[in-house]
Parts: structure tokens; C-alpha cells; sequence
């Protein structure tokens, strides 16, 4: 079979040569046309030098919620199948973006969804509520203006995830995972509880700072970890209100304050190691809240700005941290306890 089809290709060149070499340059142009215009669709969509440079044009995507509850409704109706693989297929940049470390994968959103169904049934309502923030998060973002007129304005991303987390922030934006927040008291079966839907904003301004923080992955410490995420609440508090301090629940802040001292003298012993727990991102055994290191982080970026005599150069310069430690020196935030 393969030697006939050889002899016939072999036999269509010498009879029709310049028809053939006409369609090969054709195919060749058409196909190389359409790859150069996919690669250009793609690097706009995904070029950050086209992000909104006036907090008035800031994109808020709530595409991927209507997009999650069309597969729910699917999905808890026919469990033998796994609806939530459209989800993901079919989800925008940011979603595709919350995959990795969050969602992970479409079998592991089915299996937690369908072990809380009452909870995603009870948060459904308040998932739509984001775009009524609209307002709120634009004044957020003028007052950032004044702080720091550099700052860029990508997409928000508002979708639906695996309540293992409220936002991150990657290059193509913004992502918000509404399933973590809700206007009433409600808990996961495993005991996680929502957040008040009302501090969204004050989420997005914090996604917002990371997104405009310089970073060295070469730098894993856990100061410096714990710096990051405390200058997103410090300024986040700053132009958006003192309600991003509740994102990790309410206790975080009044414990630090209440336990200063001895929280400083634990955390200086493990700062420059790079393991994470018990300060951020796991759970405690002792009983105190998680995520005491976004309220440590605080602390250091707050005595660094009360230094300042140039406020706004102190800003730029909690944005574009190089060196950690010589951050942590230069805040003074350490003498009070000598």
C-alpha cells in the first residue's frame, strides 16, 4: 500500500510540478499566517504593557462565575462524570491561572465540591455580588495612585476554586476565588469558615500590591516571605481601610498585638530558614491563629514607614525590596525588644 501511494505522489509531481509547488507555497503561507496572528492574540492578551495605567479602566472578568455554576448544576445532577474538566478547559486566563497550587485539577474540585455541596449551595448567591464592589475597589485604586503613580492596573479575575485559597496574583493578573467569601456565617464540613464578602475590595488591593512588588525567587526565606504579605496588608490597609487585616480571620491581628514580645523573639530565631509553618500558608498546634506572619510582616513594614520622613518614598521603597534583612535593619523594628 505504502509503495502505491509512493509510486502515485511520485507520478502527480512530474504531471502537475507547478500546480503542486503553487499549493505547497499556499498551504505554507496560510499556516504561517495563522500562527503568526494566534501568537499575536496571544502575546496582547498576555503583554502587561497594555494593562490599564488609569485605575478608571481596570478590567473586572466575572466571565468563570456564571461558567462554574453552569457545570455545578451538572455536576451534583451527574456525579459519573466530571463536569468540572469544561470548567477548566473553558475558564479564562485566570482561571487557567489558579489551576497550579490551588484548584490543581478538575477530579480534585469535583471531589471537594461534592463533599460540601450545602456550603458552595450557600455561598452561591453572594459569588455574584463582586462586580457590586466595583466602585469601592476603583477608589482604592486612585488612592494607590497618589501612593505610587508608576502602578499599573491588570485584569481581576473573579472566579470559583477549592476554598484552599482567597486570591493570588500572576502576571496576567489578578485572580479572586469567590467561593471563600459570603454575606452570611457559614463553615466548610472540615471546619474552614467564610469570610465577610464585604472586605473583597480590600482583597483585591492586596493581589494588587503583590502584583506590583518586585521579587526575587532566588530569596526563599521566610522573612521574606512574611515581609511580602505583611507590605500588602500594610498598604493595602493604607489606601483600601483597615478591613484586609480580617482576611485571615478575625483574631490574627489582636493575638500578634497582644503576644508582641514573644512572637518577635520566636520569629527571629527562624526567619532566615525557609520553611513556612507555623507562620504562613498551614495550620497550628498550639492553637493560635494561621498566618501570624502576614501580621509579623506588618508590624516591620509599619516601623519602616513611621521612620520615613519622605511617606511616599517609603512606599516605593516597600514595593521594591531587594535585600530583606537590610530592610528589617533599616525599620528599627527589632531595638524595641533589646
Amino acid at each position: 500500500m505504502f509503495l502505491w501511494a509512493l509510486f502515485l505522489y511520485l507520478w502527480l509531481t512530474t504531471q502537475f510540478e507547478p500546480m503542486l509547488k503553487f499549493i505547497n507555497v499556499f498551504l505554507w503561507v496560510m499556516c504561517w499566517s495563522s500562527f503568526t496572528h494566534a501568537q499575536q492574540v496571544f502575546s496582547d492578551k498576555n503583554n502587561p504593557s497594555d494593562f490599564a495605567e488609569d485605575p478608571d479602566d481596570i478590567e473586572l472578568v466575572t466571565t468563570d462565575i456564571d461558567l462554574f455554576w453552569k457545570y455545578y448544576d451538572q455536576q451534583v445532577q451527574d456525579t459519573t462524570k466530571n463536569y468540572f474538566e469544561h470548567y477548566l478547559e473553558e475558564g479564562s486566563i485566570g482561571v487557567q491561572g489558579y489551576i497550579p497550587e490551588r484548584i490543581e485539577s478538575a477530579e480534585a474540585l469535583k471531589e471537594l465540591v461534592l463533599s460540601e455541596t450545602n456550603y458552595y449551595d450557600n455561598i452561591r448567591s453572594s459569588s455574584y455580588k463582586a462586580l457590586a464592589f466595583k466602585k469601592q475597589i476603583k477608589a482604592a485604586c486612585y488612592a494607590l495612585e497618589y501612593w505610587y503613580p508608576e502602578a499599573t492596573y491588570p485584569p481581576v479575575y473573579f472566579l470559583i476554586g477549592r476554598t484552599t485559597s482567597g486570591g493570588t496574583a500572576n502576571e496576567n493578573g489578578l485572580m479572586i476565588a469567590l467561593e471563600v467569601y459570603a454575606d452570611s456565617n457559614i463553615k466548610t464540613n472540615y471546619g474552614r469558615p467564610s469570610l465577610d464578602i464585604e472586605i473583597l475590595p480590600n482583597v483585591v488591593v492586596h493581589e494588587l500590591i503583590h502584583f506590583i512588588q518586585e521579587d526575587d525567587e532566588n530569596d526563599q526565606t521566610l522573612l521574606k516571605k512574611c515581609i511580602r504579605e505583611g507590605s500588602a496588608d500594610f498598604i493595602a490597609e493604607l489606601i483600601s481601610g483597615e478591613k484586609v487585616k480580617l482576611a485571615n480571620g478575625p483574631n490574627v491581628y489582636p493575638y500578634g498585638d497582644a503576644h508582641e514580645k514573644e512572637l518577635w523573639l520566636e520569629f527571629k530565631d527562624a526567619y532566615d530558614a525557609t520553611e513556612r509553618a507555623p507562620w504562613l500558608y498551614s495550620t497550628t498546634e498550639d492553637k493560635r491563629p494561621q498566618n501570624l506572619g502576614y501580621w509579623m510582616g506588618y508590624k516591620i513594614v509599619e516601623s519602616y514607614y513611621e521612620q520615613a520622613d519622605d511617606k511616599k518614598e517609603a512606599i516605593k521603597e516597600i514595593l521594591s525590596i531587594k535585600d530583606y534583612k537590610a530592610f528589617l535593619v533599616k525599620s528599627r523594628y527589632a531595638e524595641q525588644f533589646k
